[in-house]
């Protein structure tokens, strides 16, 4: 693939011109140029090396200038060619321009002319050669830096085209727009961007969900010192936190109209006004969005933007939920198992355990599966997971799963494969009845609360969450009857 970077290559046989060309276009377009005074010199050139563009002068001594661009054409029609003459002559404009040159110009005319054209040559080139990785990634079997997706699990052949579709549009710094069911790991894929794109700054993430506009507006673009009672010092939204990098802004179907006129504008002319301020601040930090909403349906009600939509949707994922990658089911069931074992403890989980979870829709998707081998992993107290389990925890039963006994073996799926047979249901257990996720997580959400005083932002600190999180939970809470 050729080089976005690449040298121009100037081509006259007045070596004053060369040196003079190549200080104002090293200094005004950014590119290095290298020269030739000889047609045979420049064909040379451009055989042995990668060039962004040829700026050619028709009065060579060796060799016609027409005679060069139609073997430049002929041989590299990749490569811009500009004709730049001496003569003003209409017919050899004519001629060169129908052989392919991407411009005409007459020495001594407007420099800015020359200048103008340079640049739109060199836009034109990368936003070919772009073309060209966007196909060539597309049809490729295999990525090119499998590395940075490999905290997502999968042997889906979707799911792979997915990841050769981020490599083809990583690099651009265009918006992109991700969609799926709750727990399908949309975060994972902002991660996974991040890294393909190599982008030097760092990757900030943010949940919008429950946030009123006047938090989105100072998380987002942050505030300078009394912008309002209680700005006590400035603060640098998120937005400058990430410029250069990426910034993920998850749920964002629930931003309100304020806010998405607010968003909408800064992806236009990448201009953001801090709260308190009216002086403009730019950033390039790149954009993923994402939600598990439909985003068409709420913008046919009103309910979104459609600018904003077009605008955050250069480029759309759409994430499959884990009932439609069942091949999936076990790669991941062996990575939770590894992940949530206690130093040298072993978990197991049998094939009819896998079975039930095969049957089983997933709503929550691998957020979902993942809980549910935990929920195992406490019922179970280091035992098999089999099969009566996990149909007590997928709802099957609800009240009839009991802990496994110590005494009963089971053929079993852990990390090291499949086993073939489960055995019956232990007997009841007197264990006493363990509280859900939602009472542990309500429960420890008090404790911290109660330690700190009701201060929500150090109780965020100590439960190791952000405080718009907590605050989420709590406004939830609040509504619940």
């Amino acid at each position: 693939m050729a080089s976005l970077t690449a040298p121009i290559l100037l081509v006259d046989d007045d070596e004053a011109i060369l040196r003079s060309s190549a200080q104002v276009f090293e200094e005004a377009v950014q590119y290095p140029c290298i020269s030739a005074t000889t047609a045979e010199a420049c064909l040379d050139i451009v055989a042995r090396q990668d060039v962004s563009l040829v700026m050619l002068d028709l009065g060579l001594p060796d060799l016609p200038g027409e005679e060069v661009l139609a073997s430049l054409r002929r041989d590299h029609p990749e490569v811009p060619v500009i004709i730049v003459t001496g003569l003003a002559d209409i017919d050899s404009a004519v001629r060169c321009m129908g052989s392919g040159a991407y411009d005409y110009v007459v020495k001594g005319a407007d420099p800015g002319r020359l200048v103008n054209s340079v640049r739109r040559a060199l836009e034109s080139r990368e936003k070919d050669l772009k073309i060209a990785s966007f196909r060539e990634s597309l049809l490729a079997t295999n990525l090119k830096r499998p590395e940075c997706f490999s905290d997502l699990i999968t042997a889906n052949d979707h799911m792979r085209a997915l990841f050769r579709f981020i490599e083809a549009v990583a690099a651009s710094e265009e918006p992109i727009l991700l969609q799926g069911e709750t727990g399908t790991g949309k975060e994972l894929f902002a991660r996974a961007i991040h890294k393909a794109s190599e982008a030097r700054g760092p990757f900030v993430a943010t949940n919008l969900g429950g946030l009123d506009d006047l938090l989105i507006s100072d998380t987002l673009f942050g505030h300078v010192r009394g912008a309002y009672t209680g700005a006590d010092e400035s603060r640098k939204g998120l937005i400058f936190q990430a410029s250069g990098g990426t910034l993920f802004l998850d749920e964002i179907g629930d931003l309100s109209p304020q806010s998405q006129v607010k968003l909408l504008r800064f992806l236009e002319n990448r201009e953001y006004f801090p709260l308190g301020t009216d002086i403009p601040r730019r950033s390039e930090a790149r954009i993923v969005a994402a939600t598990n909403q439909d985003l068409e349906s709420r913008a046919d009600q009103g309910r979104f933007r459609r600018d904003l939509l077009y605008r955050l949707s250069t480029y759309r994922i759409h994430i499959p939920p884990l009932k439609d990658r069942p091949e999936d089911l076990p790669l991941l069931c062996e990575h939770f198992l590894k992940s949530i074992a206690n130093g040298g403890e072993s978990l197991t989980l049998t094939q009819g355990a896998l079975a039930a979870l095969g049957r089983y829709s997933f709503p929550g998707n691998v957020r979902e599966l993942r809980g549910l081998l935990l929920k195992a992993k406490a019922v179970c107290a280091g035992q098999a997971i089999d099969r009566s389990v996990m149909e007590g925890l997928l709802g099957a039963s609800p009240k009839s799963f009991q802990v496994t006994s110590a005494a009963a073996p089971a053929a079993s799926i852990s990390p090291a494969g499949l086993g073939t047979q489960d055995v019956a249901p232990a007997a009841p257990s007197t264990a006493p009845e363990l509280p859900t996720i939602q009472e542990a997580i309500e429960d420890l959400i008090d404790r911290a609360l109660k330690r700190t005083q009701g201060h929500q932002g150090m109780a965020a600190k100590l439960l190791g969450i952000s405080p718009q999180a907590l605050s989420q939970r709590l406004k939830h809470r609040g509504s619940e009857p």
